[in-house]
């Protein structure tokens, strides 16, 4: 059985997600509007709905969809000295 439906590559699908929970950041707070237009934005509304009652896991998700996902932190323990070369002027 094939499918209809044409695939769409991973960078184009999140920014349609980014975009669909923008939108719905935007929304008035309780306030579901219409009804979903299709169900990338019944998605979206689900997942800021749950990060608007306070749902850590929902929070941090909706944060890295519209701001990307944070890198991690240097450690901690390294006591070694940091060397920085800067060099200012025309390239030799």
């Amino acid at each position: 059985m094939t499918s209809s439906i044409p695939a769409l590559d991973h960078g184009k699908a999140s920014r349609l997600m980014r975009q669909a929970i923008l939108h719905e950041l935007h929304c008035p707070p309780g306030d579901p509007g219409a009804p979903a237009a299709d169900m990338l934005q019944q998605v979206a509304r689900s997942l800021v709905q749950k990060a608007g009652q306070g749902d850590v896991s929902a929070i941090k998700e909706v944060l890295d969809r519209i701001d990307g996902k944070t890198l991690p932190a240097a450690p901690e323990s390294d006591d070694r000295p940091t060397q920085v070369n800067m060099s200012w002027g025309p390239p030799k």
